[in-house]
């Protein structure tokens, strides 16, 4: 019998190996063929990938010790041989320069049938996949010939890299695979050489992460791209709607592209996602997708995103994909500045027919020419711009209308100008052509002159964009990358992670604040400049998630004496009388008439809390009791409750108050800031003594206050401490749990923060720690901005955000025990249930 049993084990092993085998091998996009709950992610399958989170799950058959100078066929050489039941596209034909995970299967068996009965098509496609509508074509152009095509290269050309890429490899035993080649490579005039002669094309899915860099941010990352496509799913849900609506529209041409059951559909989401959950402050752009869709045909999907990671971060200046695309903004002005100083007479005839240049070339930027240019020479274009970054954008774009000057100046009305501009990069087949001109138009164009005619003309933006409440300028601000989901159990102790800073390698990002003291007077200003500029913007960031167009909100900040002088009083008068509310916890749900039923994070109005454990409350028109434990008293002395001021509901507001916020208020506490020799002092340490300055002054009647309150709750229904006991309560408090859990100082201060928007007091707090002058004097400079006049304008800063109703955890970085469930929770009010319908008490 056991015998009989273990046959029938071995057996259906055998039977679920081989339909594993059939599910995974001969899957042609690399994800198993199936629709998992956690998709799969086709790796980097140009290097050695492993990933920790595996768990059985394959990623694909990925070939990792591919030979330098092996790359050459069909198929990614990253990936196996296709099975035999894969069609696989012919040398020149539909398809043949894609990576073979973004062959679509279906097309291609179509196309290769027709071709069999040798009857044309309808509907054909090239290459690359865009498809080739002959019935509109008078004139049917023969087949291309194979020898042309991207996928056939020179082998002079593949000769001359592989020597190249020998000769800087240093040590290597054995076959030099491309694992064993470095992560990134330096800079020298004969690779710059290779690369404006083209790199080989499947050499490309190797070369363009090095180039870029891709490589060396996914290996320095803290996370994997694995799990940053897990942590995406929960994405915000507009951003999500807003991917879904470009998904088709990206590539609608392309047959990867163009519809839902697309090949390369999941992969973009997943990709554009991804980058929203990365860059919180940025969010999705549309100019994203087309540069993510065009990588994917000739990169994987791994490769695809850490090379998005690499523009965003060094490529392409920062801001280039905010909400205000004030990035890409700055460099239409700086273009129409460089045509004006290259090219005189095409700029005098845009002036003269008033030709707005960036109606046309802006989305050229945004997509870094993805959008516009043919496929064929878009490949040509990116091996420079991965190689010098956004400084090629602007000689090739300067070479296309070098190359077209003359016709431009002569053209006599705007729409024939306009015309002949926006065809004109659809119009370039010749890349060599285009090199040519582009070094006669932008020779002498350096990117110390490109990052001087971008501050220039940043400068000239903000100050026209001075005036507007919306306008929100972060172009001189560090991009803040996101490494962990922004919850209690992932902010245990670190440095808040969504605040990693990863300096551009460009003068817009600013300069160092290391040594800040010994800075010239002039770049002293400008880095207090640029710092009320990075408060005013996580302001405003705030405000916009608030959505406070429509509301009564004010966001220009109001610097009169009455204001100033009436804050405290507006704080202690600003209690409103109405019914207190509470928020659910969990679910509750009625079984009987007088038992009051709700869903979590409801707003139930409290009508009585006379006993300890059953309160009675309203929601919806109807009224009942229901467990005290099962809901949480809202603060609403002084603020109408708000979802988007909550961290249980949104953890949006984390990102942007303890993140762009908490950035924008260190940099206010550290500028001046005198640190010990041993580096053993902080901010936080000046708060603590300024608290306590504050309430030594009366300390026993404040004393008194503070016991009164915390006995008898005096402060749930009105404000009877002032912004100084608060401020002291507040430090005690946090003292008390964090020392506890051994918090870092950033996190104590983050806290605070938090605290004082709870309460609406932050401005205040600022200005006491601004007034305390027998304890700042000890602690900060003159120079700094707590002993300056400009602190007064940072309270009006702060005031703004008085406005708005918060409900932050305080706690939410401690690392702590596991909470209570829903079932422990209903478990604890059993008891007090029972005795209800025992004693069939009068609620």
């Amino acid at each position: 019998m056991e015998t009989h049993r273990e046959n029938y084990i071995m057996s259906m092993s055998k039977v679920l190996k081989d339909v594993k085998n059939l599910i995974f091998e001969d899957s042609p996009s690399g994800y198993g063929g199936i629709n998992t709950i956690a998709p799969m992610v086709a790796g980097d399958s140009s290097d050695d990938e492993t990933d920790d989170e595996d768990n059985g799950t394959q990623w694909g058959r990925v070939k990792k010790d591919i030979i330098v100078g092996e790359e050459e066929g069909l198929y990614s050489p990253s990936a196996a041989p296709p099975s035999p039941t894969q069609h696989v596209p012919v040398l020149g034909g539909p398809f043949s320069a894609l990576i073979s995970s973004m062959w679509p299967q279906e097309t291609l068996g179509q196309c290769q049938q027709t071709e069999d009965s040798g009857v044309h098509p309808e509907c054909e496609y090239d290459e690359f996949g865009s498809r080739i509508d002959r019935s509109q074509e008078e004139d049917t152009e023969e087949d291309p010939d194979p020898l042309t095509c991207v996928a056939s290269e020179d082998p002079t050309a593949r000769f001359k890299w592989i020597a190249y890429i020998e000769s800087i490899q240093k040590g290597v035993v054995g076959d030099l695979t491309w694992d064993k080649v470095d992560r990134s490579l330096e800079r020298t005039d004969k690779l710059k050489e290779l690369v404006y002669n083209g790199i080989p094309h499947s050499m490309r899915v190797h070369l363009w992460p090095r180039l870029s860099g891709a490589l060396k941010k996914k290996h320095e990352s803290e996370i994997s791209y694995r799990k940053i496509v897990k942590k995406s799913e929960d994405e915000d849900s507009l951003i999500l709607s807003q991917i879904e609506k470009d998904l088709c529209r990206t590539m609608p041409s392309n047959a990867c592209f163009q519809d839902l059951n697309s090949i390369g559909i999941g992969k973009l989401k997943r990709i554009l996602l991804s980058v929203a959950w990365l860059y919180p402050d940025i969010g999705y752009c549309q100019g994203m997708g087309m540069i993510a869709a065009s990588l994917l045909l000739f990169v994987e999907e791994e490769t695809t995103f850490w090379i998005m990671v690499a523009i965003i971060e060094d490529l392409l200046p920062s801001s280039y994909f905010s909400s205000t695309l004030i990035g890409v903004q700055v460099d239409q002005r700086v273009l129409r500045q460089l045509i004006a100083n290259y090219m005189p007479s095409l700029d005098d005839a845009m002036k003269e027919h008033d030709i707005e240049i960036s109606l046309i070339t802006l989305h050229w930027f945004l997509t870094a020419m993805a959008s516009v240019l043919q496929h064929k020479v878009l490949l040509r274009v990116w091996d420079i711009f991965f190689y010098e970054g956004s400084i090629a954008l602007f000689k090739l774009t300067l070479g296309m209308m070098k190359y077209k000057e003359k016709a431009l100046s002569s053209l006599e009305n705007s729409a024939q100008i306009f015309n002949l501009l926006s065809d004109l990069p659809g119009e370039i087949t010749d890349v060599e052509l285009l090199l040519e001109y582009s070094e006669k138009a932008s020779a002498s164009l350096t990117n110390i002159i490109l990052e001087t005619h971008r501050k220039k003309h940043y400068a000239f933006l903000l100050a026209e964009a001075n005036n507007r409440q919306d306008a929100i300028n972060n172009n001189n601000q560090e991009i803040l990358r996101r490494t962990a989901r922004p919850s209690k159990r992932t902010w245990v102790n670190t440095m808040y992670n969504i605040g990693q800073h990863v300096y551009l390698n460009n003068l817009l990002c600013g300069t160092g604040r290391s040594n800040m003291m010994h800075l010239p007077m002039k770049a002293k200003n400008v880095s207090q400049t640029e710092t009320i500029i990075e408060l005013r913007e996580s302001i405003l960031l705030i405000a916009r998630h608030f959505d406070f167009r429509g509301t009564k909100t004010e966001l220009l900040p109001d610097y009169s004496r009455d204001a100033n002088a009436n804050d405290y009083d507006n704080f202690m008068n600003s209690v409103k009388l109405k019914h207190r509310r509470a928020k659910a916890l969990i679910d509750f749900e009625r079984h009987e008439d007088d038992e009051l039923g709700f869903r979590k994070n409801d707003l139930i109005t409290i009508v009585s809390q006379k006993d300890e454990h059953c309160w009675i409350g309203e929601l919806n028109g109807l009224r009942g009791w229901f467990p005290a434990k099962f809901v949480q008293i809202l603060d609403e002395r002084s603020k109408e409750y708000s979802s988007a001021g909550d961290d249980t509901v949104t953890e949006t507001i984390c990102d942007l108050v303890r993140g762009r916020l908490y950035h924008a208020m260190k940099r206010i506490f550290d500028h001046g800031f005198r640190h010990s020799v041993f580096g053993n002092k902080h901010p936080w340490h000046f708060v603590e003594a300024a608290s306590k300055e504050e309430v030594i002054k009366d300390y026993q009647s404040v004393y008194s206050r503070l016991v009164l309150c915390k006995t008898f709750k005096l402060d749930e229904d009105g404000k009877v401490l002032g912004p100084e006991e608060l401020l002291y309560r507040a430090v005690q408090a946090i003292n008390s749990s964090h020392d506890e859990a051994k918090a870092d100082l950033d996190v104590k201060l983050r806290s605070l923060i938090c605290y004082g928007l709870n309460e609406q007091v932050l401005h205040l707090w600022f200005e006491l720690f601004c007034l305390v002058k027998d304890i700042n004097q000890n602690w900060y400079d003159e120079a700094s901005f707590i002993r300056s006049p400009g602190w007064i304008q940072i309270k009006c800063e702060l005031r703004i955000l008085s406005q708005f109703s918060f409900n932050l955890s305080i706690d939410s970085e401690l690392e702590e025990a596991p909470k209570k469930t829903a079932v422990n929770m209903k478990g604890d009010v059993q008891d007090m249930l029972v005795k209800h319908h025992l004693f069939s008490w009068d609620l």
